[in-house]
């Protein structure tokens, strides 16, 4: 009885390593245009673990996301990273021929805070001001993909009562987003 005792418990041990290894990997992000404040608020859902580790191999953190709250260079850092990985062009007026050439200004997001979630995930909290909604954006949302090439992110934009859902994978980093509004 003993030795399959042990048997099933290196079983159980060799599967648990494989069981942490996940083999596919999600971020999502919601921006909605807040018409009191006149700005796009935006939360990021992700896996807290693949974030840090990217933050860490790219030396953006040094430790874990929670220390990183308390260390202004670090937090500054992840505003940068975060900025660099959703990003949204306002194209009030263009074509998508003229977004071909030249892209109109990056909307800068701000990092109001984020919270590590005892499910795991993530929640980065991000906003920025605009004078006016619009409803043509070129939107890049590649968050970890270059770590994880499986990586799969959804973005809902919210407007009034409309919603409308965007899917970005590797091979679709950026998209060009009329909206019906």
């Amino acid at each position: 009885m003993k030795p399959l005792f042990l048997i099933l418990f290196i079983l159980f041990l060799v599967s648990s390593e494989e069981i942490k290894a996940h083999p596919y990997f999600f971020a999502f992000a919601e921006v909605e245009y807040n018409e009191l404040n006149q700005s796009l608020e935006a939360t990021i859902i992700a896996s807290a673990h693949d974030v840090e580790s990217v933050l860490k191999e790219n030396k953006i953190i040094s430790t874990t996301l929670d220390e990183a709250r308390k260390n202004n260079n670090e937090y500054f850092a992840i505003n940068t990273f975060l900025n660099k990985h959703l990003c949204i062009h306002s194209a009030d007026s263009l074509s998508i021929s003229a977004l071909d050439s030249a892209l109109p200004p990056q909307l800068e997001f701000i990092l109001e805070g984020f919270e590590v979630l005892l499910n795991g995930d993530v929640q980065f909290y991000l906003s920025t001001k605009i004078a006016k909604p619009t409803n043509q954006f070129y939107v890049k949302f590649d968050l970890i993909m270059d770590k994880f090439p499986d990586q799969q992110n959804k973005l809902t934009i919210r407007f009034r009562d409309k919603k409308n859902t965007y899917n970005f994978l590797n091979t679709t980093k950026t998209q060009f987003i009329k909206l019906e509004i």
